[in-house]
C-alpha cells in the first residue's frame, strides 16, 4: 500500500509520499511528535484506489477509486526548511475518517481541494502506479490549525450529520 498526497506548498499542488506508518485510522488519537513544537493540521480528501492503472487520464479517473475519506494531514511547520521528508511523513501524520461512497462523499464533504480528485489521479499515475489498496490524499485551501493537547478534532457530514472523522489530541 502506498500513501500519495499533494500537499498546498505556498499555494500550490505539491506531489508527496508518505510510509504505511503515516497512517492514523478513525477514533485513535493523535500524539504530538516530542520533536516538534509547531505541528499543523489541515483538512484533505482521502480516496481509496480501487484497481491498477498507469497514467490514467482525468476523464477516467473516477473508474480507478470507490471511496473517500475526511482527512487531517499533519505537518512539523518547525521542520520543514531543514528536513522537509520528516516534517510531513512522521508516524500517524495522516489522520483518516470513516470511508464513505464517492455519492455519499460528495454530499457531506464540503472542502476545498487543491486539485480535483480526477486530476490528483491522473497526475499521481504518470508517477507511480496506482494498486487496488493505496491512498491519495489531497489538502484543502483551508487555513492549517495548530495542534494543541487535550483538543479534539471532529467532523460531520453537512447532509446526513453523521460523523466523518473524530480525533483526540494528545
Amino acid at each position: 500500500m502506498k500513501i500519495l498526497g499533494y500537499i498546498n506548498h505556498q499555494g500550490t499542488p505539491r506531489f508527496t509520499m508518505k510510509c504505511d506508518s503515516s497512517l492514523l485510522n478513525n477514533r485513535k488519537p493523535f500524539f504530538i511528535p516530542d520533536w516538534s513544537h509547531d505541528v499543523l493540521m489541515r483538512d484533505c480528501l482521502v480516496v481509496r484506489i480501487s484497481r491498477l492503472g498507469k497514467c490514467i487520464r482525468p476523464k477516467f479517473a473516477d473508474r480507478y477509486y470507490d471511496a473517500i475519506a475526511w482527512g487531517i494531514d499533519a505537518c512539523a511547520h518547525d521542520w520543514l526548511e531543514t528536513n522537509p521528508a520528516q516534517a510531513c511523513a512522521f508516524d500517524s501524520s495522516l489522520i483518516v475518517g470513516n470511508w464513505m461512497t464517492p455519492e455519499e462523499a460528495m454530499q457531506d464533504i464540503t472542502i476545498q481541494p487543491i486539485l480535483t480528485i480526477e486530476h490528483a489521479i491522473a497526475q499521481a499515475s504518470e508517477i507511480v502506479t496506482l494498486r487496488q489498496g493505496d491512498f491519495i490524499f489531497i489538502d484543502s485551501l483551508h487555513t492549517p490549525v495548530k495542534a494543541v493537547p487535550d483538543t479534539i478534532m471532529s467532523r460531520t457530514g453537512d447532509v446526513s450529520k453523521n460523523e466523518l472523522l473524530y480525533c483526540k489530541i494528545k
